[in-house]
């Protein structure tokens, strides 16, 4: 009888160990998973930092270029308002600008007439083309200059003698070309000759803002002079 109590006894024993063993191995195996994914989601909430932070950089410096634009273009207005009340200021100006743009739309008119059918008459007085175009260009530079400190190029008609090849500046394609003709620009003299404010002007008509300065139109244009009269 004793024996059966000491042989129970020692089996509820080794029965109590194997459980506690047990217990313990499968709580070291949850614990390394509850630790891998608290590990895992520690990354993560690292990674999304790291991008949150990036996002907060780049917008920081949107911010940045945005009120360096918005100054940019806060001097631009108020340097326009000064020489718009320096060219005679408030009314008078507006007067001024008004009248030259009236002006440069009769020249382009008289010009429209004078390419179409070769000379326009005026009354009993034959209108030279040439001398209308220099005229809009007069016009058109006065207004420019009021309105943002660009100035129109000399121009020329379709029926002037003499039209160069400017695709041979490198930059200007068949419709840049185009766009150039059609505005009167269509020897290689005239680029070479253009000023700051021309080549504003022409910026402004081309949609190609600061594209004669990169690609550096008026030296390949003296460039191509001198060596055709070389």
């Amino acid at each position: 009888m004793i024996y059966l109590i000491v042989q129970t006894f020692i089996l509820l024993l080794v029965a109590g160990l194997l459980g506690l063993v047990l217990g313990w191995y499968l709580t070291r195996i949850v614990a390394a998973d509850a630790r891998s994914s608290l590990q895992a989601r520690l990354r993560a909430a690292g990674e999304d930092a790291r991008e949150l932070r990036a996002e907060l950089d780049a917008l920081a410096t949107a911010k940045n270029n945005c009120d360096t634009e918005r100054r940019l273009l806060s001097d631009e207005l108020a340097d326009l308002r000064a020489r718009l009340d320096a060219a005679g200021g408030g009314a008078d100006s507006t007067e001024a600008l008004a009248s030259l743009q009236s002006e440069l739309e009769q020249c382009r008119e008289a010009l429209v007439t004078a390419t179409a059918g070769g000379v326009a008459e005026k009354g009993d007085k034959e209108v030279d083309s040439a001398a209308i175009a220099s005229a809009a260009a007069a016009a058109a530079s006065g207004a420019q200059s009021l309105m943002g400190g660009t100035a129109a190029p000399a121009l020329i008609s379709d029926d002037d003698a003499g039209t160069d090849d400017l695709q041979q500046i490198k930059g200007i394609g068949p419709k840049i070309a185009g766009i150039l003709q059609e505005l009167g620009i269509r020897r290689l003299e005239q680029i070479a000759d253009w000023t700051p404010e021309n080549v504003g002007w022409v910026n402004e008509r081309l949609k190609f803002k600061g594209r004669i300065e990169r690609e550096e139109w008026i030296p390949q244009a003296k460039a191509l002079i001198e060596t055709r009269d070389a």
